[in-house]
């Protein structure tokens, strides 16, 4: 099968990194081999190499699942996107706290310099091959950059020390960050475009300044909607264990074991940026199926400076599967709720605690060392992730129940609903509505329809009746 590249050649480039064969080391099944002759003399350039340091003979064949065919170039561009962003969150993180520079949006959430580094490698990578033809909208604006050259200086030199690709210069980085909010658009026709790529650069930045070694989680979340519905979607989650690793056990969740702390210092970032035990992406795309990959492995293809020895890849695709939603594996009393840690914008009326009561029973809850209740059985973290546990099957529920006249931005719940979805589970409204996407990019809206009060995500069947339900019976009680 050969891959229409639209003319643009480093397109070329960013197929041969990033179209990995399947193999079983991961768990993963077998892939349908698409074949790209790409000049590795390209893939240098675009790694920053030398253009003459190897032969233009030579080349690699790369694949993607099988069930991706319909849809390459789009993952393509969406995976090398998020890596790159993946890697210059991953740089940035605090160890250990939230010794990073932070400003305060209307809405008094953080924003750093993380999240404008994320928007503008990501946002750059799909601009430079979809660059008139679709529309963008993203979380962050570049004013506080042009008003801030020390900040702007920072996020300058968090791409230069991460980023392969060419921003070369600081215009050239405030332009990309701007593709998000629609600001120089060639073709004003594009707020009636049907292809939206929605961006939130870090999904989770409470979590991010929270520090790698606590277990700070957060996600780069991409999707790409088309008519209306989400078709392709990525999660990069730096810092996510990998499955059945220590740190899933670890409370909090994912915080770093004492082994990890010592390798990460031993090693630092001589062998990339991730380790074979933590950073996880999730892709999916609609009817495609969803799939998972550590990001060490891409991150390895992305930064190597010569062919692989052999000339077929093992990259490893997982493809991922809730929990059997008919109650085989897990009763409804047993399932795990997956949950933010931000309870006062997650569930500030408590609403969450009285549904776990309803479905898990009486003693569903437990008071933690604060003397504050929480659910026993429940991961609590932040971002989007938490839909890739749930497609995964490391949990079955997830709710999120803001306070009223809140509504969610289409970047906080398309990539995840994707995900979630092709993996077998559902999402819905907190009535057991099906989300609609349909007025998103029009006139550039980046918001669910008003009537969407929460959030309901599960392993669906009875499981997803169960949320329901309960939610119906507590505000019952509520009234």
């Amino acid at each position: 099968m050969t891959l229409l590249t639209r003319g643009c050649p480093k397109f070329a480039a960013m197929a041969a990194i990033l179209l990995p064969s399947s193999v079983a080391a991961f768990g993963g099944r077998c892939c349908h081999s698409l074949h790209f002759s790409t000049s590795i003399r390209t893939l240098s350039v675009l790694r920053g190499g030398s253009s003459s340091a190897t032969s233009d003979h030579q080349y690699l064949p790369i694949s993607l699942p099988d069930t991706f065919k319909e849809r390459t170039e789009d993952v393509h561009v969406a995976l090398l996107s998020v890596l790159h962003a993946s890697r210059v969150t991953r740089h940035l993180q605090p160890i250990g706290s939230s010794d990073i520079q932070t400003l305060s949006k209307k809405d008094a959430s953080p924003v750093t310099v993380g999240d404008f580094a994320s928007q503008a490698v990501a946002l750059h990578t799909i601009h430079n091959t979809f660059a008139n033809s679709d529309m963008y909208i993203a979380e962050e604006g570049s004013d506080a950059l042009r008003n801030d050259e020390e900040l702007l200086e920072k996020v300058w030199g968090a791409v230069n020390h991460v980023h392969t690709g060419d921003l070369n210069s600081e215009e050239d980085l405030l332009k990309a960050i701007d593709y998000g909010q629609g600001i120089g658009e060639e073709d004003q026709s594009l707020v009636t475009k049907q292809r939206v790529w929605a961006l939130d650069p870090i999904d989770g930045t409470k979590g991010f300044l929270r520090g790698r070694e606590h277990g700070g989680q957060y996600c780069i979340a991409l999707a790409l909607i088309e008519d209306g519905e989400p078709v392709v979607s990525v999660l990069g989650c730096p810092n996510l264990p990998l499955p059945s690793t220590e740190s899933t056990k670890a409370i909090p969740y994912g915080a770093w074991s004492e082994n990890e702390v010592k390798n990460d210092a031993a090693t630092g970032s001589s062998n990339g940026l991730f380790s074979s035990s933590r950073g996880c992406l999730f892709v999916a795309v609609r009817g495609g199926g969803s799939y998972e990959i550590p990001l060490h492995v891409l991150e390895k293809y992305l930064l190597e400076q010569s062919p692989p020895e052999s000339t077929s890849a093992n990259l490893p695709w997982k493809r991922l599967h809730v929990t059997a939603n008919d109650g085989t594996v897990k009763a409804k009393h047993e399932a795990t709720f997956c949950l933010g840690v931000e309870r006062g914008f997650s569930d500030p009326k408590g609403t969450v605690l009285k549904i776990a009561q309803v479905i898990h029973g009486p003693d569903a809850l437990i008071v933690d060392e604060d003397g504050i209740k929480d659910i026993k059985n429940s991961i609590r973290m932040d971002g989007q992730g938490k839909y890739g546990l749930l497609a995964r099957g490391d949990a079955e529920y997830f709710l999120r129940l803001p306070k009223d006249g809140y509504i969610d931005f289409i970047w906080d719940v398309a990539a995840g609903y994707l995900c979630l979805k092709e993996a077998g589970g559902k999402m819905s409204d907190s009535f057991g509505r099906r989300l609609d996407f349909s007025d998103i990019g029009k006139e550039r809206n980046a918001k669910l329809p008003d009537c969407v009060e929460g959030i309901f995500g599960s392993n669906g069947g009875m499981f997803h009746d169960a949320l329901v339900n309960a939610y119906a019976e507590v505000n019952g009680c509520e009234d």
